[in-house]
């Protein structure tokens, strides 16, 4: 018979197996059909201005519009967070920044930035579903998932962080990846993503999008 805290720690395993995943499967689809919705209608003027061009490349600033004037401070209005995104990204799709969801790309590239977050039952054991995802994760780094992975909390707020691997990426995708709660039990997931021939030329820039998620409380 499991005792009180197997029976949490279980609880945890179950939550990251079977509450995360269908929120990323989700958001990743949106990220997916926010590029091809974009590249449908202008499929032939997608060129990416290095030249290298592809068809999964969002719209540049000629065909799509300008990005952001300046680099930008979104505060989120529901929750108490706040993401800097920078100067000539463009916001895509119908999301809100300051909601709970919202899509960033670089214009005529596949980089781009994406955010969601769902609300938790308060009994929801979060530390336990931290703590087991994070150990998964470890384990799919050896395996080749992640090339890294390291827990990430700030103040009371709690998770990880994982970045991937070009051949296990999903959809040919690379994305740095921080899921996590606070002390509401709120899950949010935050991804910086571009697609894996493009992804060592952006990484650092969409690592430090990610590093600019603050939370004030």
């Amino acid at each position: 018979m499991l005792r009180g805290k197997e029976w949490w720690a279980l609880l945890g395993i179950l939550g990251a197996l079977l509450l995360a995943p269908p929120t990323v499967s989700a958001q990743w689809g949106a990220i997916q059909r926010g590029i091809q919705a974009t590249h449908q209608s202008n499929q032939t003027q997608t060129q990416s201005p290095s030249g290298d061009g592809g068809p999964h490349n969002v719209a540049n600033e000629q065909v799509g519009g300008a990005g952001l004037r300046t680099t930008t401070v979104f505060r989120d209005k529901a929750r108490p967070f706040s993401y800097t995104i920078p100067a000539g990204w463009r916001q895509e799709g119908s999301g809100d920044p300051t909601g709970d969801s919202a899509q960033f790309m670089l214009p005529g590239t596949t980089a781009g930035f994406t955010f969601t977050f769902t609300q938790m039952v308060p009994s929801f054991p979060r530390k336990a579903s931290v703590d087991a995802s994070y150990q998964r994760a470890l384990e799919e780094k050896g395996i080749g998932k992640y090339l890294s992975v390291k827990r990430r909390d700030q103040g009371k707020v709690i998770g990880w962080e994982t970045i991937e691997t070009a051949p296990k990426g999903a959809g040919g995708f690379q994305r740095v990846q921080w899921q996590c709660y606070d002390g509401q039990n709120y899950y949010y997931t935050f991804i910086a993503h571009a697609e894996a021939r493009q992804f060592a030329q952006h990484r650092a820039a969409l690592q430090t999008i990610n590093d600019s998620i603050r939370f004030s409380r």
